[in-house]
């Protein structure tokens, strides 16, 4: 390849890179561009689709540059899943893809029972196999308005579009519920698919990051049929304050043919 030649495919990659970050499409399916998310932590914004059906989110750099990170949605009640309606009431569903990377596809859930934000409880999910990064969309077809959501595994969950409630798919909901000091329990979502999930949960706090006081915390891993498994937290999950306190999954096993190794070794089933 000549200079010139090499010059021109450069620039060609890194205006892909570039416009998919600032222009990321959610809703198609798309393999993930890095096997490992290094980003610093920055601050996040969200800002509703014009057509209104959800949110995204993105953190932006130094440099000016909008980095898509998510994309969310809320249900704000009042129905079967939040019996109640108020300011901070409701289930968040966020989906995350840090870096478009495949080591930090996630699910967060946080269930907000009343207007005291102490009283939250979040619950993270990531799901392998990692195959893509989640998707979403808009459905009429069959004359009901629903946003079905690919995880990384490609399978799929189907929302209900006005109140944001499960209505088929591999995952499973269950009402709000609060404990009798007004502290919401874990959100009861729960993943029924082929694949596994890795589950933490946190009373107003990001249910990731192993350090001081976390530093002891389980994580479960469970497959359909099988036992789940409780493994250290800090054995899949850190913390890294070069990255401004950014929290990773573990580097060793950002390939789902090594997590399956560990997964195997752990708790005695795989992955697939």
């Amino acid at each position: 390849m000549t200079r010139s030649c090499l010059t021109l495919f450069l620039s060609f990659f890194f205006l892909v890179l570039s416009t998919a970050y600032a222009d990321f499409d959610e809703t198609q399916i798309q393999q993930p561009i890095y096997e490992s998310n290094e980003e610093i932590l920055f601050s996040t914004s969200c800002r509703t689709r014009e057509h209104g059906f959800w949110d995204v989110c993105y953190s932006v750099n130094p440099q000016n540059e909008k980095l898509m990170r998510s994309f969310k949605f809320s249900n704000i009640g009042i129905n079967e899943t939040v019996p109640n309606s108020g300011f901070m009431i409701g289930r968040d569903f966020e989906f995350n893809f840090e870096g478009l990377a495949r080591s930090d596809m996630s699910l967060l859930v946080w269930d907000s029972p009343d207007q005291n934000e102490s009283h939250g409880h979040l619950k993270i999910m990531y799901f392998f196999p990692r195959d893509i990064l989640p998707a979403i969309r808009f459905d009429d077809t069959q004359g009901i308005n629903r946003l079905i959501v690919t995880l990384p595994t490609r399978e799929e969950v189907i929302f209900d579009e006005k109140s944001h409630q499960v209505i088929a798919g591999v995952l499973t909901e269950a009402p709000i519920k609060q404990t009798s000091s007004g502290q919401a329990t874990a959100p009861a979502v729960q993943y029924q698919g082929i694949g596994v999930v890795v589950e933490a949960t946190a009373l107003a706090d990001w249910p990731v990051g192993f350090e001081g006081e976390k530093a002891a915390k389980t994580v479960l891993i469970k497959k359909k049929g099988h036992k789940f498994c409780v493994v250290p937290g800090k054995e899949l999950f850190y913390t890294d304050h070069n990255k401004g306190g950014n929290v990773f999954f573990n580097k060793k096993y950002i390939t789902d043919k090594a997590f399956d190794s560990y997964v195997q070794n752990r708790c005695g089933f795989s992955i697939y």
